[in-house]
């Protein structure tokens, strides 16, 4: 009888796979904090005395409604992809890169400066030349502070924070100085107009969108190359030996030093990284749209992308679905300015409020699996043989 009852006791208690227990937590964390953000939207947009299907069917009909739509939906995530990976990469060794503002500024310059003073260069060295001035001077801009947080143990907030007002100073000063235009007359302060060569094609015709996407919609091919990056990224974090030593040293950097792992060496490394990375941000807005650097350049991606890697929880994979997400929300707010009379702002408070359900959330389910994890290490402790002997008696 007891050779009959053990059988039956592991196929009941037999325990689901890990990845089972992990997808099926990370999807009803996600539900539920969609739910809860909705429902805190519906309750202030009742408080306006508006519909929140309405308003709902209004954000997603502007997004999707015509091929053009959902472009601009895409051309608001280009940078905010490139913005979160840059903090991802960072957050995945524990440190804070909040200086994603500052660096992807200063590539602006760097890049205007190569566009233009490279000018005579053919368009195929010229383009590749102007992002790569890009990303060497985001680069050198983080590199600042992640020596200084290697070196003296400076704090990556405080020194970031530090080189974000700099940047915005420096590039001021480059726009009044060597970079102003030559042009005379009544025209804003920006550089010289890029010429053609230097600036990123559009993707509509190579896909055969051109009539339905208006050449003035900036979907450039720069957001398949932030997609690659996803997957770049996901190899390096991975299926590499140094995104291994980095989220080891996220997890626990004691243990990680006890285990070998140099941590200012990789710290250092991965920062430089966040930064490179970070010169991609404002790409699409300067060498897909504008085609020149003015005073009245984007600002504020960098910030933004603390909220995509935190909506799409550091993964290489989820980033560009939050980085998609918010990018209908911020075309939803013409759709709510054209047909409603709530404020534009209700979608920002929508965003937050999301945010922070998804982070909430996730924590909540991380700590019941944990609790499920640890009540399966307890029960595999009393061995098959007392449960199927506690069970017959």
């Amino acid at each position: 009888m007891a050779a009959t009852a053990e059988p039956v006791a592991r196929r009941q208690r037999r325990p689901l796979p890990p990845w089972a227990v992990f997808l099926g937590g990370q999807t009803a964390a996600l539900i539920a904090a969609f739910l809860f953000a909705g429902l805190v939207g519906s309750l202030i947009i009742l408080a306006y005395h508006e519909s929140p299907l309405r308003v709902y069917e209004t954000v997603w009909r502007f997004s999707t409604a015509r091929p053009s739509d959902f472009a601009r939906v895409l051309v608001n995530a280009t940078p905010l992809i490139f913005s979160g990976l840059a903090l991802a990469v960072a957050f995945k060794a524990g440190m804070f890169n909040i200086g994603v503002e500052g660096q992807y500024i200063v590539a602006l310059m760097t890049a205007s400066a190569a566009a233009i003073t490279l000018k005579f260069f053919p368009a195929v060295v010229l383009l590749p030349a102007v992002v790569l001035a890009a990303v060497i001077g985001s680069t050198a801009w983080a590199a600042v502070p992640a020596i200084l947080k290697v070196k003296t143990g400076a704090h990556e907030v405080v020194t970031t924070i530090m080189m974000n007002g700099i940047a915005l100073s420096l590039v001021g000063w480059a726009l009044l100085k060597p970079l102003k235009t030559h042009e005379v007359g009544l025209i804003d302060l920006r550089t010289d107009i890029f010429t053609t060569k230097a600036l990123i094609p559009k993707l509509a015709p190579a896909l055969g969108l051109g009539s339905s996407i208006p050449s003035s919609i900036a979907l450039t091919w720069l957001f398949p190359v932030a997609l690659l990056t996803c997957v770049g990224v996901w190899f390096l974090l991975y299926r590499t030996r140094l995104g291994y030593e980095v989220r080891a040293v996220g997890s626990s950097a004691g243990s990680a030093e006890a285990g070998g792992v140099p941590i200012g060496a990789t710290q250092l490394k991965i920062f430089l990284i966040s930064g490179a990375l970070a010169g991609f941000v404002g790409l699409n807005n300067l060498l897909g749209d504008r085609g020149y650097l003015g005073n009245n350049y984007e600002i504020g991606l960098g910030f933004a992308g603390i909220a995509v890697a935190f909506l799409g929880r550091n993964h290489p994979f989820g980033i560009p679905l939050a980085a998609i997400l918010i990018g209908l929300l911020q075309r939803g707010q013409d759709g709510l300015a054209v047909t409603t009379n709530i404020p534009t702002e209700i979608l920002i408070i929508l965003q937050g409020v999301l945010i922070l359900s998804v982070v909430v959330a996730y924590e909540l389910v991380n700590r019941a699996i944990i609790r499920r994890r640890q009540r399966l290490v307890r029960s595999e402790e009393t061995g098959p043989g007392d449960r199927a002997s506690g069970e017959v008696t």
